[in-house]
């Protein structure tokens, strides 16, 4: 594993980041066999601010050598927090972007008063099902959708 280089960070959401977190999350989900397409619910990728920023939560973006590499979200709602669109470019993957996004949502959580974060992945998306458990969240459901396994977790803060 390759760790981040000197010249990343991880900063919050700025308007013009849209075309590059829709770009990494479109090839996350490409390498693990998933069309960006078919997944239903990606709208709020084109309304971030609104969706994230000026609703209580967040949206981070880390950065290696000025490039969007990892991106994800958060919504709050009372004390549970959602993490949502997590996503490393899969030329990155495995080299702590997704850790140093994921501390960041967590931390933003805990500082909003909530006291656990649920989220929600397919179970084709293998690299996320490992990386999850290994930080501490826990299996709690499954459901189907539009023919997607959906598997959910939880993690008390």
């Amino acid at each position: 594993m390759t760790g981040r280089s000197s010249d990343s960070t991880v900063r919050r959401f700025q308007p013009g980041d849209g075309p590059d977190v829709r770009r990494v999350h479109r090839d996350a989900l490409r390498v693990e066999g998933t069309d960006p397409e078919d997944v239903p619910g990606n709208q709020d990728l084109r309304w971030i601010e609104e969706t994230y920023c000026r609703s209580g939560g967040t949206f981070l973006v880390a950065e290696d050598n000025g490039q969007i590499v990892a991106c994800g979200g958060l919504l709050v709602g009372g004390e549970t927090a959602e993490l949502m669109r997590i996503a490393v470019d899969p030329a990155h993957q495995r080299s702590g972007y997704g850790t140093a996004i994921l501390d960041g949502l967590e931390a933003c959580a805990e500082s909003q008063g909530c006291v656990r974060v649920v989220l929600t992945t397919a179970r084709r998306q293998q690299a996320a099902t490992a990386f999850y458990p290994a930080r501490g969240y826990e299996l709690v459901g499954t459901r189907r959708v539009n023919g997607y396994t959906l598997l959910e977790y939880e993690k008390p803060l």
